[in-house]
């Protein structure tokens, strides 16, 4: 199994051309979070937009958006109505997903969305939407493996992201049998499922449906935090807007985001860094790369 190299990711990373705009960059179509959990939207179009797209839409509870705006006013929000149980009112999502023309924008689901994601998937997924790539996070791919999706549709090539608790969940097996075997698992899937799996831990295992491994080599303890896939998941679908292929934006943003760790680590610590500090790192990182 080959390594992630830092080569590798820059032969991969697009050059902006001097008479780019916001156009040439793409669309990141964010649906995430819910009153219970705000942060995890926020994180998610913050890493959306430090990793580079153009424009990123979040769809969004109040509570979430007002959150996001703060942190990053360049967010362009679809505003939810949250229902009782504080998620995102299904019939708001289906008005947000049509603002998007087929093809034009990367969907990332799934970070936040705590129960109602099923709801939300069977209408993202259900083949009333064409988009540009899929990314699939958290309480996505729980819903996923609990059957809660309906009649949701894996696209070909979507990317999943989950960590070894979420793959137990998605394979029927314990958590030790997932990291017992983590490549021959991630592989497996991938093929069976048609997808990118990037099954997350030490040692990040990136599995291509043609049976392709990468190993992820940069990273630290320090990003054992919650949030810290939700930025992930952000600056995936960033470059896969891009025009990255889903594999290569998926090793790509896994070396970046491990990469931005381990400078953060040493200027914050293991111990006390927090998953939006390695956004700062991330920009320092590229700077010193000249993009």
């Amino acid at each position: 199994m080959e390594k992630i190299t830092r080569e590798y990711v820059l032969r991969c990373l697009p050059r902006r051309a001097e008479d780019a705009n916001k156009g040439s960059f793409g669309t990141v179509a964010a649906f995430a979070g819910s009153s219970a959990y705000r942060g995890a939207a926020a994180l998610a179009a913050e890493g959306a937009l430090r990793g580079g797209a153009g424009l990123v839409f979040l769809a969004t509870v109040p509570d979430a958006m007002q959150l996001a705006l703060l942190r990053t006013p360049e967010c362009c929000v679809l505003p939810c109505r949250a229902g009782a149980d504080g998620w995102l009112c299904p019939d708001d999502v289906r008005a947000g997903a049509a603002r998007f023309a087929p093809g034009k924008a990367v969907l990332l689901a799934g970070p936040g969305l705590g129960e109602g994601a099923g709801k939300v998937l069977s209408i993202l997924l259900g083949g009333d939407f064409a988009w540009k790539g899929c990314l699939l996070d958290a309480d996505a791919l729980n819903a996923l493996a609990a059957g809660k999706a309906g009649a949701a549709l894996l696209p070909e090539n979507a990317v999943l992201t989950p960590h070894p608790g979420e793959m137990a969940r998605l394979t029927g097996l314990t958590v030790a049998q997932v990291q017992d075997d983590r490549p021959g698992i991630a592989r497996r899937y991938a093929q069976e499922h048609r997808c990118i799996l990037v099954l997350k831990g030490s040692g990040t295992i990136v599995a291509a449906p043609d049976g392709t491994l990468l190993k992820n080599t940069t990273g630290n303890p320090g990003l054992s935090r919650g949030g810290s896939g939700d930025i992930l998941a952000g600056m995936i679908a960033a470059l896969m807007a891009q025009g990255l292929s889903p594999f290569d934006a998926a090793a790509c943003g896994v070396w970046l985001h491990g990469a931005a760790a381990d400078l953060c680590s040493a200027r914050r610590s293991q111990q006390a860094m927090l998953p939006h500090d390695i956004l700062e790192d991330l920009g320092m990182l590229l700077a010193e790369e000249g993009l």
